[in-house]
């Protein structure tokens, strides 16, 4: 039986961090510590620059990828003619305000004719270009000599940019119209092909060309779901968990990676719970022996349920839900004391030392071998792996739903 806890790859990367961590600054106190570092994701920078020139539909993207309709509350305002903003704009995520895109001026405007006075005023207005995570270089039709430049630049500071197409949607539909034998994949190899020639020695691989259309009925579509997940992979770990965590639930249905990402980060987390749970040493579970606590382990399965994107009771989802989809949801919703010691039971004798022992140089043996801390591993990978289960069934419910309606 595997009970390895998440994705080993960024458990590693997790641990790694978590032992520099311990190794620099020491800990007094192993559950304040777990405690914090779990809800460290919400504290953490992450600025993403999206630059290009007026009218290629950088404020749409801001507000798709943020889960906004361009007339909520915080949108990035759209216009037919996107102004051009003369200093770095914010524009906060609804749920996060650490996460920032940042509308940037484009470069060959009067307050910035040229790469050099871009450089030396973003500095003054302070927000240089390496305060910025990561760059998304927008253009309708091809780049200019500017983005080419820029791109440049970033590139020698050691950060990373990526070239996105926009209106492809557009494109399309024109096609479409005016031929007869109309090819839609042949139509975009040969965008690719003009931007990567456009791009030259700049590109790696065509495949890093983005294309997309910020229409919300269209994020399915194209690339706008690997830009999402090619933004997340670039960034540092903790930031990759940030950012991760705050999709919202339509980004998190996009695809099949965005909605694996968000387990394996939420995998990652296991062990830290089940360690804070351990070192807490709480009042045993009725009828276990195992020391555990309860309330810091029914909070964590409540965060999966919310992230995964399982409807509450009261929504209209829910109740749109089929009986058996309904009673798969009530089965991972536990949220008493004498729940959770009902399935921990299941888990309290099952020895599997080997796939916790990794944590030994940071817990230490009497932690990481401690039977709470196996049986809570255990259990929430188990819960974890439900919640998952039934996701997925509600997602196909959604998309079934949403098929009928198009039909």
């Amino acid at each position: 039986m595997d009970f390895s806890v998440g994705s080993v790859h960024w458990q590693e990367k997790q641990g790694q961090d978590i032992q520099k961590e311990i190794d620099e600054n020491g800990v007094a106190n192993f559950e304040e510590f777990f405690r914090q570092r779990l809800e460290r994701w919400r504290e953490i920078e992450v600025n993403i620059a999206i630059t290009g020139d007026s009218g290629t539909g950088k404020s749409s993207f801001m507000n798709r990828i943020r889960g906004l309709k361009d007339d909520d509350e915080g949108a990035a305002e759209v216009s037919v003619i996107e102004s051009t903003v003369s200093e770095p704009t914010p524009f906060e995520h609804p749920t996060n305000p650490n996460i920032k895109y940042w509308d940037l001026p484009g470069i060959g405007t009067p307050n910035y004719p040229d790469l050099e006075t871009y450089c030396t005023k973003l500095k003054e207005l302070k927000m240089p270009l390496e305060e910025y995570h990561a760059f998304l270089i927008f253009t309708a039709h091809r780049f200019s000599e500017n983005d080419l430049k820029l791109a440049e630049k970033i590139k020698s500071i050691g950060k990373r940019f990526f070239f996105v197409r926009t209106k492809i949607d557009v494109n399309v539909q024109s096609e479409m119209e005016e031929k007869r034998l109309f090819n839609e994949d042949a139509m975009l190899k040969e965008i690719r092909r003009n931007c990567s020639e456009n791009l030259g020695n700049l590109l790696q691989n065509e495949q890093d060309i983005f294309l997309i259309s910020n229409r919300s009925r269209d994020l399915e579509k194209w690339d706008f779901k690997r830009l999402t997940l090619a933004i997340i992979n670039t960034l540092e770990t903790i930031q990759q968990e940030t950012l991760t965590l705050s999709l919202d639930k339509v980004l998190t249905r996009l695809s099949p990676d965005l909605f694996r990402k968000k387990v394996e980060v939420l995998k990652g987390r296991i062990w830290m719970v089940a360690a804070a749970s351990a070192v807490a040493a709480f009042v045993p579970v009725p009828g276990l022996s195992l020391a555990v606590d309860a309330k810091l382990i029914l909070g964590e399965l409540s965060f999966y349920r919310t992230q995964l994107g399982i409807p509450d009771k009261s929504t209209k989802e829910y109740k749109a839900l089929p009986f058996s989809v309904q009673e798969k949801i009530g089965k991972v919703s536990l949220t008493t004391v004498a729940q959770l010691g009902g399935f921990l039971a299941r888990y309290s004798a099952e020895a599997a030392l080997e796939d916790v022992m990794r944590y030994v140089p940071i817990l230490g043996l009497t932690i990481a071998s401690g039977m709470s801390f196996v049986a809570t591993c255990c259990a929430l990978r188990k819960l974890l792996n439900y919640v998952e289960e039934v996701a997925l069934l509600v997602i196909k419910e959604a998309a079934e739903k949403a098929g009928k309606e198009i039909d």
